[in-house]
Formats: C-alpha cells, structure tokens, sequence
C-alpha cells in the first residue's frame, strides 16, 4: 500500500506542474494578445461615443446629448469605409483576447483559493457562500437592472421624440417583466429537475425497502441527506446557467466597446473584470458547496467562460442583434441571480447551529459582496 501511494504521489507531481505550465503558457498569451491594445488605447480618436454597451459611463448618465445620436448612423458610415480593410482584424485581436483576460483571470485565481466541502472548511465556505450571495444581489439590483434600464433609454433617444414618455414607461414594464420572468424561469427549471430526480427516486426506491427493515438507522441518515444534495445540485447547475447568460452580457459588452474605440474597450475590460473576479469566487464556492471537487468546480466555471467568446463574437458580427440580445438578457440574468441568492445560497447560511460570531462574520461578508459591486458601480 505504501509503494502504491508513492507512486500516486510521484505521477500526480509531473500533472501539477504540467497544468501549472499550461496555466503559465495561457497568462503569456493573454498578455501577448492583449499588449497591442494596451499600447494603443491612446491611438484612436475620441468622438465615438456612440454604442450602449454595459459597463460604460455613458450608459449611467441620462440621455441628454441627443446631437451625437442623430448623426449616430452617419458615424458608423462614415468609419466602415477607412476602418474595414485595415483595423478590424484589430479589433477582433483586442475584443476575443480581452475577453480570454477576463475569463481566464479567475480562473486562474481559483486555483489558489484552498477550499473544500468538509467539515473543517465548512465556516469558511458559509462565509464564501455569504459573500457571492451579496454578491449576486449587488450585481442584479445595481448592474444588470439599472444598465437594462439606462441603455434602452438611449435606445429610444435617437430620435422620434414623441410618444416618449409611453415608451420609457413600457420599457420599465418590460425590464421588470424580464427580471420576473428570469425568477419564474429559474423556478421552473428547479421543478422539472427536482420530479425527473422524484421519478427516479420512486423507481429505485422499492428495491431499498428491504433493506429498511434491517438499516433503519441507514435509511434515516440516507433520507436526511439525499434531498440536501439534490437540492444543493439543483442551485449549483442555476448558477452555472446564471453565469453563462451573465458571461455572455460581458462579451457583449466587450465587442461592442472595442468596435467604439480601442480606449473605450480597455476601461471596458478593466472594469468588468474588477467585477468578474469576486464574482466568479462567489460562484466557485457555490459549486463546492453543491458537491463539487475543486477540479471539477474550476472545470465549470472555464466552461461558462464560452458564454462571454459567444457573446463577443455576436456582437462583433453585428452590433445591433447584439444591443437587441442585451435589453431582455440583462434582466433575464438578474433575475436568475436573485433567485439564486434569495432561495439557493441563502437558506445554505441558515441551516445547522451557528455561533454568534459566525454569524455576524457571515452578515458582514454579504454586506461586502454589495459594498464591493457598489464600488465598481461608483468605479464605472
């Protein structure tokens, strides 16, 4: 047994600083790709200021300018012609590398992060599992809600004034309709898995009732237990689904600051990934806490990265499907976040017997997380 554990030993080595070459080998990379934009943010001009994009100063100030956005369309004319042969190979370097940094930033914080699902770890996770739920509160009700908001008000600013006030009116009818109907579609989803879990649970139950009658004590703790893990699956796949949508806003965001200017692309980039970064520890301890190993947990949080690429690509194709994506996926996201806090993560801190210093370490880590996206919100 001894020499079996050894040789574990030795061949899990050369694994570890293999993947720590790969992760070395995609930091370089990153930066390589991103340098060009990092130099050259001051090489453009500066009288774009057109496209609605999320994490923009622009999109939080009200629609008062409306001189830029009559000649809105003349400008994008007038910079496809110049701009098509020569520097949209540009812009897709410095969009799709910007958007590898903020995906692979976290996740590359991740691996440090010494975290598991035992009992030990088990403050600590509370105290994680806190803070992404101030999190995800802070982003929907101070990013996502308020951007979905703001940017379709300058959507209806670029011209036919009248009837103004009808539209906005109906417009914060339909964000908050999107923000509902991301919390019944959360809802739903928790419903169909939990009766497809129910259904199986019925099949392979029967079989289990003969082995009641001689492991009662088993069977309690098995009854106890399943549906706390069926539970905790359900919210981890959530957020996963959440983080995906949310992921795919932030390339949105990303391809359509960097067709604007590289400048504007940069502070974009910047800014969302200050916010990616708490935000993607948040979700990492979610996915512990729902059963997964620390592997597995950053395996899917990379994946979700793909929602950000999908996101960037739809936006560089086409800016206008991608604004059109963005009006009802904003607040779709955030009501998926708020039903993730409010039913998934926050019971998880009210289970089991805390202390009293536990607890306020937990209230004051979810009082972070907010004050954390209210900094960012300052910061944009």
């Amino acid at each position: 047994m001894e020499m079996k554990s050894a040789v574990r030993v030795d061949g899990e080595s050369p694994r570890r600083s293999y993947r720590r070459i790969i992760a070395i080998c995609l930091i370089v990379i990153v930066i390589f790709f991103t340098l060009p934009t990092l130099c050259g943010a001051h090489g453009h001009d500066h009288d774009h200021e057109e496209p609605s994009f999320k994490y923009s100063r622009e999109a939080n100030e009200p629609p008062s300018h409306q001189h830029h956005h009559d000649h809105h369309h003349d400008h994008g004319h007038h910079r496809g012609k110049p701009e098509a042969a020569g520097s949209s190979m540009d812009v897709w370097i410095h969009s799709l590398s910007s958007t590898l940094l903020i995906s692979a930033a976290p996740f590359l914080i991740l691996y440090f992060i010494p975290l598991d699902n035992t009992d030990a770890m088990q403050p600590r996770l509370k105290m994680l599992l806190a803070f992404a739920s101030g999190g995800l509160l802070g982003d929907a009700f101070l990013h996502l809600i308020p951007h979905a908001t703001v940017s379709q008000d300058h959507g209806h600013g670029h011209g036919h004034s009248h009837g103004e006030g009808e539209h906005g009116h109906s417009h914060d009818m339909s964000v908050g309709l999107w923000v509902l109907a991301g919390i019944i579609a959360f809802l739903a989803v928790e419903k169909a898995v939990r009766l497809m879990r129910g259904g199986h649970g019925h099949s392979h139950g029967e079989p289990k009732e003969t082995e009641k009658l001689t492991k009662k004590d088993e069977k309690k703790k098995a009854k106890a237990q399943k549906p706390k893990k069926e539970d905790i699956q359900i919210a981890g796949y959530l957020n996963l689904a959440a983080d995906f949508t949310h992921n795919f806003t932030d390339g949105l965001a990303i391809g359509a600051s960097y067709l604007a200017g590289s400048g504007i692309g940069l502070v974009t980039t910047i800014t969302i990934l200050l916010h990616e970064v708490p935000h993607e520890i948040g979700d990492f301890a979610i996915l512990v806490k729902s059963g997964c190993s620390k592997k597995r947990a950053m395996m899917l949080q990379l994946v979700t990265a793909l929602g950000a690429l999908t996101g960037n690509v739809l936006a560089l194709l086409g800016s206008g499907s991608g604004d059109a994506a963005a009006s009802w996926v904003l607040p779709f996201t955030a009501g998926g976040f708020i039903y993730i806090a409010t039913v998934s993560v926050i019971p998880e801190l009210l289970e089991g017997s805390t202390k009293l210093g536990q607890s306020i370490k937990e209230i004051s880590a979810l009082l972070a997380g907010v004050l954390l996206m209210v900094v960012i919100a300052n910061f944009e």
